[in-house]
């Protein structure tokens, strides 16, 4: 009995930790996409097009490209509960579109501040990463 309580407390004190962690609220996370972007904001709605393929281009005349990071990271975990999605259900949907040809196969981060440099780099990118990571070399785009 003592070794199963242990366990908990164990368990809980973890939990604590992770709730109370900077990665663990909404806030702490923003859509980056590169300073020439033009765009203002997005929809849930636009934004799951732009990461399902719905949406190929940017007003800008840039093509769409995706980043993600694996999908147990909590950037992708975040951006799956705005799009209602879980990670595994976006995966397999941008699996189908890459397939069909109807989006370019995403580009695989590992990080957010791999997201920033992707952002950074490339006209048509766009990521989830940690909102420490915004600089005026990228774009936020809020989402409504």
């Amino acid at each position: 009995m003592p070794n199963s309580i242990s366990k908990y407390a164990h368990w809980l004190v973890i939990a604590t930790l992770l709730a109370s962690s900077p990665a663990a609220g909404a806030g702490n996370f923003v859509l980056l996409c590169n300073k020439a972007n033009p765009v203002t904001s997005l929809s849930k709605s636009d934004l799951k097009k732009v990461f399902t393929g719905g949406m190929k281009q940017w007003a800008s005349g840039a093509v769409v490209q995706v980043g993600l990071i694996t999908s147990d990271a909590p950037e992708t975990l975040e951006l799956g509960s705005l799009i209602g999605m879980t990670p595994r259900e976006l995966m397999q949907r941008i699996q189908e579109q890459v397939f069909k040809g109807e989006m370019k196969r995403p580009v695989v981060l590992r990080s957010s501040a791999d997201c920033a440099a992707f952002a950074r780099s490339s006209p048509g990118a766009v990521c989830v990463a940690s909102a420490q990571l915004a600089s005026p070399e990228t774009r936020v785009i809020p989402i409504q």
